[in-house]
């Protein structure tokens, strides 16, 4: 290895973390840790050259050439300050918070480019993940399911938003289906005031377990829809935690 190369620096970190070769000196190397930027002296044994496509970032984590912990949330962090916040790991969708709006990637243009898509054929989106189920489904592959699972303030609320929207949308056109698809999409923020709260983390905090069944007749239009919820945080309603609040509709 010489100077100026990316390797994967080891036993640094819990995990393996990027680091530059700086210096090379007989069987010992100064390695920049992309993590603390301090100056690490590395044996060549805790040091592996980095692979292309870990440097470049790719969108489905199945090709990444290194695959342990430290390459995938390397990955990750490539494609999010490239405000590419989703990507791959085979039919996984993995979503990072940006904890901001990014303009474009959700509207009407972006829910026709994805439309009747398989997974993998666009680039990373939560609209193919919508895109895939409508695809099996209409090909009659019998009921299918979106599992959304995330800890507090990773976007699972706005991502099952994202999913709904994106099928309300996919057949908009139908004054009929427009009409039921609204008024599950208005009814949310009604049923969220009973479940959401502020917490130290989040301020739309959902504190309990949500399924949601959209329901499709036999023209494959949306004819109705059922929430269940399960696991509510019910000692939130008489004693809230330091600095938290109790639901919204409190």
């Amino acid at each position: 290895m010489e100077v100026g190369q990316l390797v994967w620096l080891y036993d640094q970190h819990p995990y393996a973390v990027p680091g530059e070769v700086v210096a090379v000196k007989g069987k010992t190397y100064d390695v920049k840790d992309s993590v603390t930027g301090q100056l690490v002296h590395a044996d060549r044994d805790k040091i592996t050259p980095m692979a292309q496509s870990s440097i470049d970032g790719i969108g489905d984590m199945i090709n990444l050439q290194d695959l342990h912990e430290g390459s995938l949330l390397h990955n990750l962090d490539v494609r999010y300050r490239r405000k590419q916040i989703y990507t791959y790991t085979g039919s996984i969708l993995v979503a990072v918070n940006p904890y901001e709006q990014i303009p474009n990637i959700y509207g009407v243009a972006k829910v026709k480019e994805y439309e009747g898509q398989l997974i993998g054929f666009l680039d990373p989106h939560i609209f193919a993940i919508g895109a895939g189920a409508m695809v099996a489904m209409r090909k009659g592959s019998g009921d299918q399911c979106v599992v959304i699972s995330g800890e507090s303030g990773a976007g699972k609320t706005e991502s099952t938003k994202l999913i709904m929207h994106y099928l309300a949308q996919t057949d908009a056109d139908r004054a009929e289906k427009e009409v039921i698809s609204e008024r599950i999409l208005e009814a949310n923020p009604l049923l969220e005031s009973f479940g959401n709260a502020k917490t130290l983390r989040n301020h739309n905090s959902s504190r309990f377990g949500k399924y949601t069944e959209l329901h499709y007749n036999e023209a494959m239009r949306i004819s109705g829809c059922s929430i269940k919820q399960y696991l509510l945080e019910k000692t939130r309603i008489v004693s809230q935690p330091l600095d938290e609040r109790n639901y919204h509709v409190f």
